[in-house]
């Protein structure tokens, strides 16, 4: 199983936390003033490629191709 799912919508990424210890990492990691939408964390595209890079160094997995920067 996966820790996250990722929905790539362009300028905005969806990150779905699905284990317990996904939802531990955003509490942990990125706080909670976040903005969200059905369950996920929207983040804007610049700042994609550092939070994946802390769910890999944390040992945590996402389920889709990481999203591309324009």
């Amino acid at each position: 199983m996966t820790d996250f799912t990722i929905d790539d919508h362009g300028s905005i990424v969806l990150l779905h936390p699905v284990t317990d210890q996904a939802r531990a990492w955003i509490q942990e990691n990125l706080g909670d003033n976040l903005p969200r939408l059905a369950g996920a964390i929207a983040i804007d595209r610049q700042y994609i490629d550092i939070i994946l890079v802390g769910l890999f160094r944390d040992d945590l997995s996402w389920d889709t191709p990481t999203p591309t920067l324009h």
